[in-house]
């Protein structure tokens, strides 16, 4: 900035005055109604703009506190419905958690089931064990099971991969060649529109410099501020303008004056503002927008013999308020309604979660157990532990089944 402050300074020393920035006036915009009414007090300070002031400043304070009271009732009111809710919310769940309680105990108790009759049949008849253990078998089998579907599923994800970044490449690669051809339709585009500005200017050149001949044929110099008008707006050459001015019976002096005329024409393109826009360079002007029911209370105060400032005033007030209100009636109802709506959700998810839960629990039980009872059966199978050890060993697989991670109690 500094750098650019330092060279604008040095080309305002050799630049001609034409081709400098225009002044700009200070327009200072007063948009709040307690800064309008103390303007207005400051300039005047009689009774009736005081008591103007005086009336905005209280109906400030009332606006602030009734939208407090407003804002703050809504969000007690939303506390409570929430509060309401989140209790309903809990009382539902006892009945989720109650079913995935049950679950995980029905879960236990089958395995204990199950197991406390496989042990009872080895340790009564130790006989079928060598010859027949089916349940071990197929724990093999599922186990085996489990890893093949597992490497199919691991196949497939891979060959999806692969399918995915074959398709990504295609797209980016079509994607490549699209930007490619639209980048030279562009610049076709491009060359032909600057084509068409050039025969365009042409043609509008050629129509002018006709216009100016049929003016110059007459040798009317009450013609000539059109004809300087349209030399500026062609941008005409010293020659050419010579050239005009000779057939209309200009002195040198006038003829370097038209010429001057147009330069300044071509090298100036800033234009100062309209005064009733811009406001008067070198000079502050203040200027007011409002647009709230303060101001129309201001106009009441100012202008009490007027009794439209006074419906004006209540009837916009009174829409404002009410409309207010409203808005954070139906955002309050809005709240709550998706408050109640996502607690059902909350609701219907664990619903949906609880045989999720138990599947997951009854697949850690049994990480846990099967390891367990796969020692025991090749124990038996063998014949390395006496029939009471086995039955101790037995005794620690139930309570392990009944006690041992992960638990029924979360």
């Amino acid at each position: 900035l500094s750098s650019v402050l330092k060279k604008s300074s040095k080309t305002l020393m050799n630049v001609k005055a034409f081709e400098q920035l225009p002044d700009l006036a200070i327009n200072m915009n007063i948009k709040e109604e307690p800064q309008f009414a103390i303007y207005r007090a400051i300039r005047d300070p009689n009774a009736r703009n005081i008591l103007g002031a005086a009336g905005i400043f209280m109906m400030s304070g009332v606006t602030i506190a009734a939208k407090n009271f407003i804002d703050g009732a809504k969000e007690i009111w939303l506390k409570k419905q929430s509060a309401d809710i989140e209790r309903d919310l809990q009382e539902d769940l006892i009945k989720v958690e109650t079913s995935s309680f049950a679950g995980k105990l029905k879960v236990v108790n089958d395995m204990l089931k199950k197991n406390v009759s496989l042990f009872d049949s080895v340790l009564n008849k130790p006989e079928k064990v060598k010859s027949s253990p089916s349940v071990f078998e197929k724990y093999i089998s599922f186990k085996a099971s489990v890893n093949s579907k597992n490497e199919d599923e691991e196949a497939a994800k891979k060959k999806d991969a692969l399918k995915k970044n074959i398709k990504y490449i295609v797209m980016t690669t079509g994607i490549v060649i699209a930007a490619i051809l639209t980048g030279k339709y562009s610049l076709s585009n491009l060359k032909k529109t600057a084509e068409n500005s050039e025969k365009f200017a042409t043609g509008f050149t050629e129509k002018i410099i006709s216009v100016i001949d049929s003016f110059a044929q007459k040798g009317d110099k009450n013609d000539l501020p059109k004809v300087i008008e349209l030399l500026q707006s062609i941008c005409a050459k010293p020659e050419y303008i010579n050239e005009v001015g000779q057939k209309f019976g200009l002195s040198q002096n006038e003829l370097d004056g038209i010429i001057d005329t147009v330069n300044e024409a071509r090298h100036t393109i800033f234009a100062d503002a309209p005064t009733a826009l811009g406001g008067i360079p070198k000079k502050v002007q203040y200027y007011c927008y409002i647009d709230e029911n303060r101001g129309h209370l201001y106009n009441w105060i100012i202008n009490p013999e007027n009794k439209f400032t006074k419906y004006i005033f209540m009837a916009f007030t009174s829409s404002s308020a009410v409309g207010y209100i409203f808005k954070h009636m139906i955002d309050a109802i809005k709240d709550v309604t998706v408050l109640k709506e996502n607690a059902k959700t909350e609701l219907n998810l664990r619903k949906r979660l609880v045989e999720v839960e138990i599947a997951n629990f009854k697949s850690k039980k049994e990480s846990a157990v099967n390891p367990l009872v796969d020692d025991f059966m090749k124990q038996a199978s063998n014949g390395a532990k006496t029939k009471e050890e086995l039955k101790k060993y037995a005794d620690n697989i139930l309570l392990e089944t009944k006690n041992g991670p992960p638990y029924v109690y979360t």
